[in-house]
């Protein structure tokens, strides 16, 4: 019997001591980790996943909310979004926003580099996402420094008509209409390359 209700009280005993562990790390910290398969520790990237660190807080409490009611299209993301509450995802976007930018090793073409900065300017992308994809207001994402694949992923999902996106997003899905393959594979290799 003393053994039984030692064994409880050892049990309660470190049940209380990881709850206290668990409070003094924030809830963006926890609920972050499982963020790191895809998107790097701390939200920077290694491979042609976005980088999400640093990252302005609004653009990213945005783009999860969109993600989670389907306003936006994904294959990943709108089935892991669904398995967060709206407090989790904000504390996800504020952990993320806290974190440095690292621009992604994976470069665009540089020789469609000059045709893509072109073509930002032709196009009239400077007016969301700054002169070369930094953007000027923090309800926007900063491009300059992604994978050139996820660019040109995004750009082509932004294209089509049959995809959601945010209404935020409506003027690029026509800006983009006019955009050529080629076009829109010299823009992800201009922002690739872009710090």
């Amino acid at each position: 019997m003393l053994k039984r209700k030692l064994s409880g009280a050892i049990a309660v005993g470190a049940l209380v001591a990881s709850a206290s562990v668990m409070a003094a790390v924030s809830d963006g910290t926890v609920v972050s980790n499982t963020c790191s398969g895809c998107h790097g520790t701390n939200g920077a990237s290694v491979g042609a996943t976005p980088n999400i660190g640093g990252l302005p807080e609004a653009y990213l409490a945005s783009t999860m909310a969109a993600y989670k009611d389907g306003a936006r299209f994904a294959t990943v993301m709108n089935r892991v979004a669904r398995g967060y509450d709206q407090g989790q995802l904000l504390d996800m976007a504020k952990f993320f926003a806290a974190k440095p930018w690292v621009p992604s090793s994976l470069t665009g073409d540089v020789r469609l580099v000059e045709r893509g900065r072109q073509v930002h300017g032709a196009s009239g992308c400077a007016g969301c996402h700054g002169a070369s994809g930094v953007a000027p207001v923090p309800t926007f994402p900063r491009i300059a420094g992604q994978a050139a694949d996820y660019l040109r992923f995004q750009m082509r999902d932004y294209k089509d008509p049959g995809k959601p996106i945010p209404p935020a997003a409506t003027p690029m899905r026509g800006m983009l209409g006019a955009v050529s393959e080629e076009d829109i594979a010299a823009l992800a290799a201009f922002y690739a390359g872009s710090r």
